[in-house]
């Protein structure tokens, strides 16, 4: 993919292609033939701002319920992802929508919504499927366990760090290289991993604990926003890692409707939901717009 080179000093960051197409992507879906999360949300067959926002505050407050089964919590939060990515597609639906949420749905839509503009910016579609492996990602707990570790260590909110990993490779989902050579859950640039990481750059806690010391080293405990410029020098990206890190901030049953989000890829030819075990199973085309 043809994105600007991003740099840590004198250093390409560990954030590349991989990022943009996955998160531009990750977002856009507006239905699939199948569920692979258990359960196919129905949705409205036509959207309208009454129907999408029924649709959301109905995900959201499974979201919000720690008595919600897995299998329940996996079917609302793809529900939901695809409900918000109807709203960053269709603008006109916005203002509407918003105005019938609860709070706590709003706030999780504003949340995602700034996330998908920001980063429609930085994002182009692709001519091809990308050459990853897609895995299942660690269990939840054990994931939140590294991110709090690494925070407790650091100094560094815990929140930013799993939005980085959301942001980057879908909670670790995503296995592949860059096509500047960036590598493993957090996305680092050997270089940088040479300066900065200890261990494994495909092992999860290893990755999160050399994220966190990274931005430590750049001013991420007084200035976070400036030490994720550094992590990937744009804008754009600062703005969706905040969006999310805020979010799972205000509501700390977020971190569990991102956990479940599944990765869409956009190209040219339409966007894929890319299964766990892609590519040997086969990608699924949403239906087209």
């Amino acid at each position: 993919m043809r994105v600007p080179p991003h740099f840590v000093g004198s250093r390409r960051t560990q954030s590349t292609a991989l990022l943009a197409s996955l998160l531009g992507a990750a977002l856009l879906g507006c239905g699939a033939n199948r569920s692979t999360t258990g359960s196919q949300p129905a949705g409205p067959a036509s959207p309208d701002p009454a129907a999408l926002a029924a649709e959301i505050d109905r995900a959201q407050g499974v979201v919000d319920d720690p008595s919600a089964s897995p299998p329940s919590l996996r079917t609302a939060a793809w529900s939901e992802q695809l409900a918000f990515r109807e709203l960053a597609e269709r603008r006109r639906l916005r203002g509407a929508t918003l105005a019938r949420l609860t709070p706590a749905a709003r706030s999780a839509a504003s949340a995602s919504l700034r996330a998908a503009d920001a980063l429609a910016q930085i994002v182009p579609s692709e001519r091809r499927l990308p050459h990853w492996r897609i895995v299942a990602p660690p269990a939840s707990d054990r994931l939140l366990a590294h991110f709090q570790a690494a925070a407790a260590t650091y100094g560094i909110p815990w929140r930013y760090l799993a939005a980085i990993e959301l942001v980057e490779t879908r909670m670790g989902r995503i296995r592949g290289l860059s096509p500047a050579g960036a590598k493993g859950p957090m996305q680092f640039m050997p270089a940088t991993w040479r300066e900065y990481g200890r261990g494994s750059i495909t092992s999860q806690h290893d990755a999160i604990m050399a994220a966190a010391r990274f931005l430590a080293a750049n001013g991420g405990r007084g200035r976070i926003g400036r030490a994720l410029f550094h992590y990937n020098p744009s804008r754009s990206y600062v703005v969706a890692v905040e969006s999310y890190a805020r979010e799972m901030q205000r509501d700390e049953r977020a971190f569990d409707g991102y956990y479940n989000w599944q990765v869409l890829y956009r190209t040219s030819r339409g966007t894929f939901l890319l299964p766990v075990g892609y590519p040997r199973v086969r990608p699924e085309r949403l239906p087209d717009r």
